[in-house]
């Protein structure tokens, strides 16, 4: 099982905001068209939860990011012959990118005024958990808990709180908290499961799924 470390050796992907926005519909929130460098915009949604049937409130609207380069580099040669509307719905296409070393991030933005980081760790000790135990089979609490703890609750996560979940280079994912970051972890299954939550076959907003195998598809 892979531990959880302060660092690795690889350059950490760059947050700095291009100051160029793209909007979240339902909720206004503006995510920038690029973070650093690197990273690209491919597409917004939002995260609603359902506490009893046909009741639903916003919790967090998201951003997902990814490195143009590296996915042409690591996708074209086996996709290129494809236009980005075959490749929308394409489950090994998907499948591809997640199971890849390419730089990704999520950003999310909580848009809910009274959410508690024991509230928040528990979606996704839930939503992170069930992919985890998918994909990596029934000896998974122990990585589920060592991503989990990261959302201590000394953190507060008030309405406009920024979370960045980063895939970085040789399967990292680095949590900060509005800017701070909180925990970094190395694992592959990892990395997979919370990219699944956003662009898997049971991602939780499907039209932000199909902008975003849309938008990846275009840098190939």
């Amino acid at each position: 099982m892979s531990s959880v470390i302060s660092s690795h050796s690889s350059m950490p992907l760059s947050l700095e905001d291009n100051g160029v926005y793209v909007h979240e519909k339902r909720t206004g929130v503006p995510f920038p068209s690029a973070l650093g460098p690197s990273l690209k915009l491919c597409g917004v949604g939002l995260r609603k939860k359902s506490l009893i049937p046909f009741i639903s409130f916003d919790v967090y609207a998201f951003g997902v990011y990814a490195a143009d380069l590296d996915i042409k580099e690591y996708l074209s040669a086996k996709y290129r012959k494809f236009s980005a509307s075959k490749l929308q719905g394409k489950k090994e296409f998907t499948d591809d990118l997640m199971e890849s070393d390419i730089p990704m991030a999520i950003r999310l933005q909580i848009v809910h005024n009274e959410l508690s980081i024991g509230f928040f760790r528990s979606i996704f000790e839930e939503s992170v958990g069930s992919r985890l135990q998918k994909f990596g089979g029934s000896d998974y609490k122990e990585l589920l808990q060592r991503f989990t703890s990261q959302f201590r609750d000394e953190h507060k996560i008030p309405n406009g709180s920024i979370i960045h979940l980063l895939r970085e280079k040789g399967h990292f994912l680095r949590t900060l908290i509005d800017g701070q970051e909180v925990g970094s972890i190395q694992s592959k299954l990892l990395c997979k499961s919370i990219l699944d939550i956003y662009v898997g076959e049971e991602a939780f907003d499907e039209p932000a799924k199909e902008d975003i195998e849309h938008n990846v598809a275009t840098y190939l």
